[in-house]
């Protein structure tokens, strides 16, 4: 404790232009309304591809806000309303204004990928800090095999740089289409597309070194799968390379369990080291909204202090001399009291030089600064974006603010805490109540849905209390057991047709004919049992004899 607050009152040594965007994430942060008008400026003002559609947001959003973009500065605030009013008549001048200014006010917290343009921005990066770069190329998931191969060509550009030594990659944005009902058959198609990136990254001087981020949870198996697989081969070996799990996923601390297995073995191969980032995770939103939509349990534990319980389980797991034998840990937060309590557990245990500090680049320059002279060495997570790819970084923007807005979120807080040293008490208790669970706190997956139990039940119906009707849950894929099931149907012999095939194509068109004939017949009906037919409806019949 003692050690996170003399970091917290060290950081207070920042520049004027890092105060600056200090205080105005921490009013964004702090205003109620402050996110949403930030995510409505990003959706209907950033992606909307007519000027004409854009200004009318914009100036709907100002209506709405009544002006007060509180977080903005005044001189934004006045051009703000300005541009409100100026975009119906002049969209094609007033949008693209607003969007430039938009990456003006982010452009320290994610970097322009043009060629030209980069080099001096990942200087500046690093000098800020003093301290190294995980570049992370910004995109969505791609739809196309050329799409993908664009987005892996560019990343192994990133890998030949001479000022880039790590590189963070998604294996959904390098692989097109994948599909993890054959996770086997998906692991080896992606490996294919992985192979040239690592041998890129092994080519260059000094290698480079590619982390695989995980973003969802149906990634999960299928990014450890094909991490292993790759890195199990003899040519890469020498190989340098890591991979990210998530503490709010409950499955996080048996993947990093097998994973340091895996290092163990691989090292008493002659293999180099694998790194293992931890991180808390930032997609909570999405995978809430995904689970409501299939039905699903959701994958995430339900309460932060279960997270937080979970990543200190998994750091304490992790920092050991022997499980460490092969593996590095990279320890990703901006929470000074997890990261204070990680270095001296390492300390304590001999692992120090097995463990890395990673933070966001441009969220907390401050910390940042300290926790690199404490530890001597901090990477910083850099995302890059192409300029025509702006609105992916935008949202990932949203989903960083989205996560730090939390009430009990530390860098919020933190943005008031030394002013309010009751704030910095309450992250105190919340950080010893998860430290006391870390090896109570429920492990293995929440999402337990198993097609193999299921059985035709018409007494299982899910209805509610009110006998509402309710849909039987998408099967989900990312599940080992419900690939066994799907993979059993497959094999199965073939069921017998339940009617004679037809192979005469007039006797098809006969029987067309007949179909359409019926469906067009507006007296016969074959109904329901209990359903009343309406004669003169097309549709034939009806619940309720009163619709006819």
């Amino acid at each position: 404790m003692a050690t996170a607050r003399r970091w917290l009152d060290a950081a207070d040594d920042v520049t004027r232009a890092e105060r600056r965007t200090a205080e105005q994430l921490g009013t964004l942060l702090a205003d109620d309304q402050g996110l949403d008008f930030a995510t409505g400026f990003v959706d209907r003002v950033m992606r909307a591809e007519s000027d004409a559609v854009a200004a009318t947001a914009l100036r709907r959003l100002v209506s709405a806000s009544q002006g007060d973009a509180a977080f903005l500065g005044r001189i934004d605030r006045v051009l703000l309303g300005a541009g409100a009013l100026l975009a119906p008549v002049l969209p094609g001048i007033v949008v693209p204004l607003a969007r430039r200014r938009l990456r003006q006010l982010v452009g320290h917290m994610v970097l322009d990928a043009t060629p030209r343009d980069l080099a001096p921005q990942l200087a500046a990066a690093r000098e800020a800090v003093d301290g190294q770069l995980n570049v992370n190329l910004l995109g969505e998931a791609v739809l196309g095999a050329d799409e993908a191969r664009r987005r892996r060509d560019t990343t192994i550009a990133l890998v030949a740089r001479d000022d880039v030594d790590y590189v963070s990659v998604k294996l959904s944005s390098i692989t097109a289409q994948i599909m993890v009902w054959d996770l086997e058959a998906a692991a080896e198609r992606i490996a294919s597309e992985l192979r040239p990136l690592y041998r890129a990254a092994m080519s260059s001087t000094p290698p480079t070194f590619v982390n695989l981020d995980v973003e969802e949870y149906r990634d999960l198996d299928l990014t450890i799968a094909v991490f292993t697989r790759v890195l199990s081969e003899d040519e890469f070996l020498p190989l340098h390379a890591g991979i990210v799990l998530q503490a709010y996923l409950p499955d996080a601390h048996g993947a990093l369990e097998h994973l340091l297995t895996f290092a163990t073995r691989r090292h008493e191969r002659g293999g180099a080291d694998i790194r293992v980032r931890l991180v808390k995770g930032a997609n909570l939103s999405m995978e809430q909204v995904e689970a409501e939509l299939r039905g699903w349990e959701r994958a995430p534990y339900g309460s932060k202090h279960e997270t937080d319980a979970n990543y200190k389980r998994c750091v304490d797991t992790a920092l050991d001399p022997v499980r460490l034998a092969g593996a590095r840990i990279g320890l990703a937060s901006h929470n000074l009291l997890d990261v204070a309590w990680a270095i001296e557990l390492a300390r304590e245990r001999g692992v120090s030089d097995r463990l890395d500090v990673e933070m966001l680049q441009g969220m907390a320059p401050g910390p940042a600064r300290i926790v690199r002279g404490e530890t001597g060495g901090l990477r910083l997570y850099t995302p890059v974006v192409d300029p025509d790819d702006f609105d992916v970084a935008i949202s990932y923007l949203v989903r960083r603010l989205e996560e730090v807005a939390s009430p009990d979120n530390f860098l919020r807080s933190f943005l008031a805490m030394r002013d309010e040293p009751a704030l910095f008490d309450a992250e105190v208790e919340r950080f010893r109540a998860a430290v006391a669970d870390r090896h109570t706190v429920a492990i293995g997956p929440r999402r337990t849905q198993d097609r193999r139990a299921a059985a035709l039940d018409p007494s299982a119906l899910r209805t509610s209390e009110a006998q509402r009707f309710v849909n039987e849950p998408d099967t989900d894929p990312a599940l080992t057991a419900n690939r066994a099931w799907a993979r059993a149907i497959v094999a199965a012999p073939a069921p017998a047709p339940r009617a004679a095939i037809v192979t005469d194509p007039a006797e098809v068109d006969r029987r067309v004919a007949a179909a359409v004939a019926a469906g067009s017949a507006g007296g016969v009906c074959r109904r329901p049992s209990g359903v009343t037919c309406c004669v003169a409806s097309p549709t034939c019949w009806r619940h309720d004899a009163a619709s006819c």
